[in-house]
């Protein structure tokens, strides 16, 4: 017993060491290195649970045969980010067989079918996940980005905005950061609200596509409230400053993009951009005080 145990420590380091790697990365965008450090997390965990039932510890084999299948699912999520659709899908739906009242895979399996274009069955999805989660704004923001998928950008703004009024009821779903730039909010207190800024950024993708670029903007400015690193929103937001003139607030925007993602080419060019535009204003001013 004392050599399984030695084991079974040996082996759980290694398990929680490459789901820490397999995070890490897929958080840097790294998705193959994600994928494969999730694989190795999930056969280490399959190890522990079946060297645990071999030796009649049923209940702890179960539970690491949780965190295979919790592995299994960040692995299908790669998967899907590296647009590997089918083997997403496969991954998915094996995982529900296991856990068949999990939203989390409900929700996964709605982001891969709208990914296919199988968007009723997305549809569908989602609504199997809000039956088990009925309170989570995520899964109704989720819908709303099928709705606009679609064509149906009103259907998609009455989603968003239902799921904006929802109350979070998960830690993870509140922000608490201070807003670091101007154009996202003049109140220099500490802000303590849900971290919606999903919802926010689709919400102005919408007004977008409407044409509505003054919603739009309003709409990026509320995401990067309650979440200044949604890198989506510094982009959309930093095109719509460029485009109205406030070079100042969008080189704001896409340095804070730039910090976050360092050698992204759209937010070294925006950066730039800006930076000839602010450049040339001073020029001007400067000339016209001579």
């Amino acid at each position: 017993m004392a050599k399984m145990a030695k084991t079974l420590k040996i082996l759980e380091k290694g398990a929680e060491e490459s789901t820490g790697k397999g995070r890490v990365f897929f958080e840097m965008g790294k998705y193959e290195e994600a994928l494969q450090a999730y694989g190795e997390a999930a056969e280490t965990w399959k190890e522990m649970a079946d060297l645990l039932f071999e030796n009649g510890k049923e209940e702890s084999g179960n539970t690491f045969l949780g965190k295979v299948f919790e592995a299994e699912s960040c692995c299908g999520m790669a998967l899907f980010k590296l647009g590997n659709y089918e083997e997403a899908l496969e991954v998915v739906d094996k995982t529900l067989e296991l856990n068949p009242d999990s939203p989390t895979e409900w929700s996964n399996r709605g982001f891969v079918l709208s990914a296919l274009g199988r968007n009723e069955e997305a549809l569908e999805a989602f609504d199997k996940a809000l039956s088990l989660d009925p309170e989570s704004p995520k899964i109704v923001t989720n819908k709303g980005v099928v709705y606009f998928r679609m064509g149906l950008p009103e259907k998609a703004l009455e989603t968003f905005d239902e799921a904006l009024t929802m109350e979070p009821k998960k830690a993870s779903d509140w922000a608490c950061k201070l807003p670091r730039f101007s154009f996202f909010s003049r109140n220099k207190a500490p802000l303590m609200r849900p971290d919606n800024a999903e919802t926010w950024y689709w919400k102005g993708n919408v007004f977008l596509e409407l044409g509505d670029k003054e919603k739009a903007l309003e709409a990026y400015k509320h995401s990067l409230e309650s979440d200044p690193d949604h890198l989506n929103s510094l982009f959309r937001g930093g095109e719509l400053l460029c485009e109205i003139g406030e070079y100042k607030e969008a080189f704001k925007c896409y340095a804070r993009a730039l910090k976050l993602s360092p050698g992204n080419e759209t937010a070294r060019k925006g950066k730039e951009f800006c930076e000839e535009k602010i450049n040339e204003t001073l020029e001007d001013e400067n000339k016209g005080e001579k």
